[in-house]
């Protein structure tokens, strides 16, 4: 499924992990980027299958290349954008379930509003990524 430019698919889901996790294939375009938010419901933990990523996680700034790991905590501050001229693939999960939730109703929900709908999930957007 689209969701915000990405092509996602859903490998595990909270009803199939008892809402444990969740487990995402994610194909992120080239210039792809998320905002800088947080996520007060679960830690995000990323592995970059295929690709570059810059990842901003509180107030550093890394890179991360294919066959490496990041980790963003709940309650902190993070985004990540692709860089160069390829798209990236990542394994995204996140601890405890729940935003897969957020992933369907964002791309089925064509009235799904960003400003108004991400607090129902426990989501702050706090603007564009740093450069």
């Amino acid at each position: 499924m689209q969701s915000f430019g990405a092509l996602i698919s859903i490998l595990a889901n909270g009803d199939q992990t008892g809402g444990a996790f969740n487990v995402f294939d994610v194909i992120c375009p080239a210039g792809f980027s998320t905002p800088l938010h947080i996520h007060y419901a679960e830690d995000v933990a990323v592995y970059v299958l295929e690709g570059e990523l810059t990842y901003f996680c509180g107030d550093k700034k890394k890179t991360a290349q294919t066959d490496s790991y990041f980790f963003q905590p709940r309650g902190t501050p993070h985004g990540f954008r692709v860089e160069g001229e390829s798209s990236a693939r990542i394994l995204y999960m996140t601890v405890p379930a729940g935003f897969d939730e957020f992933v369907i109703e964002h791309a089925t929900d064509k009235r799904f509003d960003c400003t108004r709908d991400v607090a129902r999930y426990k989501i702050e957007i706090l603007g564009a990524l740093p450069e």
